[in-house]
């Protein structure tokens, strides 16, 4: 059984009217839509562990929720399995009743709350806080173990104009040890686009700085870094 073709021939079609692009990678099938700025995503998957098994997954930027949640309430992950064609195309007749009794109701009542940061910092004002803030904890730009000393400041000191100066300073490092600009998105608030001059490698420091600052035990700041910058230089081979 061809389930690309199934899923083509059924639950695709819906899908694709709902303006759900498509991606399949690794036996998964991936429908991502962005509504007013966020994105939507159903996730389809072959199970590696079940023989004839799918696992269907509901997600926002915000929350995710298996399929079987909207089937009888249960939180837990549950597979759909099948025997044969007929069985697989059942499941994803069931799919598309989800869709359209309680997902489509659910993306919208879980959209990401509170993205915005406080403030804009790329306001006129801040820069000449984030040079104070700069001098004073004696941090430099170009140099990735400063993170270290803003994990610190937000541990001892996590105040919303230090959270604010964090992500200005962190989005000013991507900038200048990776390269990258300066953008304002309208739910997201400033954040570094094109960083190490790939297109649309982006990302939000306020989000990173605030998750972090939220739960500085189990988050990083440093480690996300880290990570894209070990992407750039894949990227660009060096």
């Amino acid at each position: 059984m061809k389930i690309s073709k199934i899923i083509k021939q059924t639950i695709g079609k819906k899908l694709e009217n709902l303006n759900f692009a498509h991606e399949y990678l690794n036996n998964t099938w991936i429908f991502t839509r962005v509504v007013n700025g966020f994105k939507e995503t159903i996730q389809i998957e072959k199970s590696y562990w079940s023989e004839n098994a799918l696992r269907i997954t509901f997600m926002t930027e915000a929350e995710s929720v298996y399929s079987f949640y909207f089937i009888d309430g249960s939180k837990m992950e549950k597979l759909h399995y099948y025997e044969d064609e007929e069985s697989l195309r059942d499941i994803f007749i069931t799919l598309e009743e989800i869709i359209d009794q309680h997902a489509l109701k659910w993306f919208e009542e879980n959209v990401p709350k509170d993205t915005l940061p406080p403030a804009n910092f790329l306001d006129k004002g801040w820069f000449e806080k984030l040079q104070k803030f700069v001098e004073v904890n004696n941090i430099d730009f170009k140099d990735e173990n400063s993170l270290k000393t803003i994990e610190f400041l937000l541990i001892s000191e996590p105040t919303e104009e230090t959270i604010v100066l964090s992500s200005y300073f962190l989005g000013e490092l991507f900038i200048q040890t990776l390269d990258g600009e300066w953008d304002y998105d309208q739910n997201y608030g400033p954040y570094i686009k094109n960083i190490g001059g790939i297109n649309n490698f982006n990302r939000r420091p306020y989000k990173t700085i605030k998750n972090f600052a939220n739960n500085p035990h189990h988050e990083s700041i440093i480690r996300p870094y880290q990570a894209i910058a070990g992407t750039v230089k894949n990227v660009k081979g060096q």
